[in-house]
């Protein structure tokens, strides 16, 4: 019997000749190879977030203002102030399209455009960052309307009326006019000018001059009574130690909600897969009772794609606390758990006990899951480098930096351009070197 050496050389002439024999085959006919995808041999990220994986965003507010009316000496200094942002590692740029005014700085058939800029403004910034690569969220301040220009000067009724009856300069979420005008604007931008994104600032409703702060006019009320059987004028007691008060902030909040979930159902229709992002307040908690912005849930439910939670502080752990917290808006992603569509689950009746079936309840819920994110949403907190809130340093800045990437964060978004200095752009420049 041949000896166990000899059968493992065997083994090995028998192993090199069939490895000769393909060989020679994909040499002469490679078209038997043709197709076949071979894997990438990955190597593995030791030490680093989850955010590593993902390109990481740099983001800045920006505002008309930092370029001026003139068109020749705009479009110079946008070039300028471009480059400068794209050497520092910034690549995405959040570019007001519609301010508190209610001015439009885009071609609308719809808005009124700021009577300074008779040009295309939005037009040709979009055309400059997009020979760079940068991404751009046209930015929304959607419901404030100061200057009541336009559609807001022809319906009045649209504004919120306070508890005593003082009428602000802030349209009322509440009325489904008043949603389809402001979303109008957003399809209208998307179509005419291909965007990628919608950005959402003052997605909510006003925290001055007291928080909560919902519309007590007539018709709210009477849509608050039809939905959920509640007589608010019945209303004694109106705080949170009331029950049916509870309903009332519930119900407000939902409106809120139900704008943005409007929105993507219309972004839908614009025939291009257009992405939400919205800048909102710092603490999840209180923004959803005190100004009726459910932003965690909207990351949960899909219906955003970033959130940008405006963490102007120089306080480094409450920083990082709040940025920690953003995070949760990740834990139900691509689950299919139920949406609840305009209200539905609102008690109706004079006892409470009926659950109010809205009439949409379907429709919405099918909506809702249509569009739910199938990848978790980024989270990209704000940076305040000069607000009413703090005034940073570069050195503040880097450490925020930091913190957001170690909590798992997918960027940081500063305030704003008129505030990113020399300074602060060298200090970006220096760290994007160092990686």
């Amino acid at each position: 019997m041949p000896s166990t050496t000899n059968l493992l050389i065997r083994r090995v002439f028998l192993s090199l000749a069939v490895l000769l024999l393909v060989l020679a085959s994909w040499k002469a006919r490679p078209e038997l190879f043709a197709g076949q995808k071979l894997k990438p041999i990955k190597e593995p990220i030791v030490g680093m977030p989850a955010s590593a994986l993902k390109p990481w965003v740099v983001g800045v507010w920006m505002h008309p203002g930092m370029f001026g009316p003139e068109r020749e000496a705009a479009v110079e200094k946008m070039r300028q102030t471009l480059d400068e942002y794209l050497k520092s590692g910034i690549n995405s740029l959040f570019m007001l399209v519609k301010n508190t005014t209610g001015h439009v700085y885009y071609e609308s058939e719809i808005g009124v455009k700021d009577p300074a800029y008779n040009w295309d403004f939005f037009g040709l910034f979009l055309e400059e960052a997009r020979k760079r690569g940068m991404e751009v969220h046209p930015w929304f301040c959607v419901f404030p309307e100061a200057a009541l220009l336009g559609q807001i000067r022809e319906h009045p009724e649209w504004l919120i009326v306070g508890p005593g009856r003082e009428m602000v300069r802030t349209v009322n979420p509440a009325l489904p006019e008043v949603r389809a005008y402001e979303i109008s604007l957003m399809t209208e931008l998307a179509r005419k000018y291909g965007v990628d994104w919608i950005h959402l600032d003052y997605i909510r409703f006003p925290c001055e001059p007291t928080e909560p702060y919902f519309s007590h006019d007539a018709r709210t009320r009477k849509l608050f009574q039809e939905e959920t059987g509640i007589d608010f004028n019945a209303l004694k007691a109106r705080d949170s130690g009331n029950p049916y008060w509870n309903v009332w902030l519930e119900w407000n909040r939902e409106q809120v909600t139900r704008f943005v979930r409007e929105l993507r159902a219309e972004l839908g229709k614009t025939g291009r897969q257009v992405k939400i992002s919205a800048a909102v307040f710092p603490d999840p908690d209180n923004a959803r009772v005190l100004i009726g912005q459910d932003w965690l849930e909207w990351g949960r439910q899909g219906l955003v794609d970033m959130l940008c939670p405006m963490l102007y502080t120089n306080d480094l752990p409450l920083f990082e606390k709040l940025t920690k917290r953003a995070l949760a808006a990740r834990k139900l992603e691509g689950q299919a758990g139920q949406v609840d569509a305009g209200g539905a689950g609102l008690v109706k009746g004079a006892t409470g006990s009926q659950v109010k079936e809205s009439s949409t309840k379907t429709k919405e819920n099918i909506a809702a899951a249509q569009v739910r994110a199938t990848r978790p949403v980024l989270v990209c907190p704000g940076l305040g480098i000069v607000t009413s809130h703090n005034q940073a340093t570069p050195e503040i800045m880097l450490e925020e930096i930091r913190i957001a990437r170690e909590a798992g964060a997918d960027g940081v978004v500063f305030f704003s351009g008129g505030s990113l200095k020399e300074e602060f752009l060298k200090a970006l420049s220096s760290q994007a070197l160092e990686k």
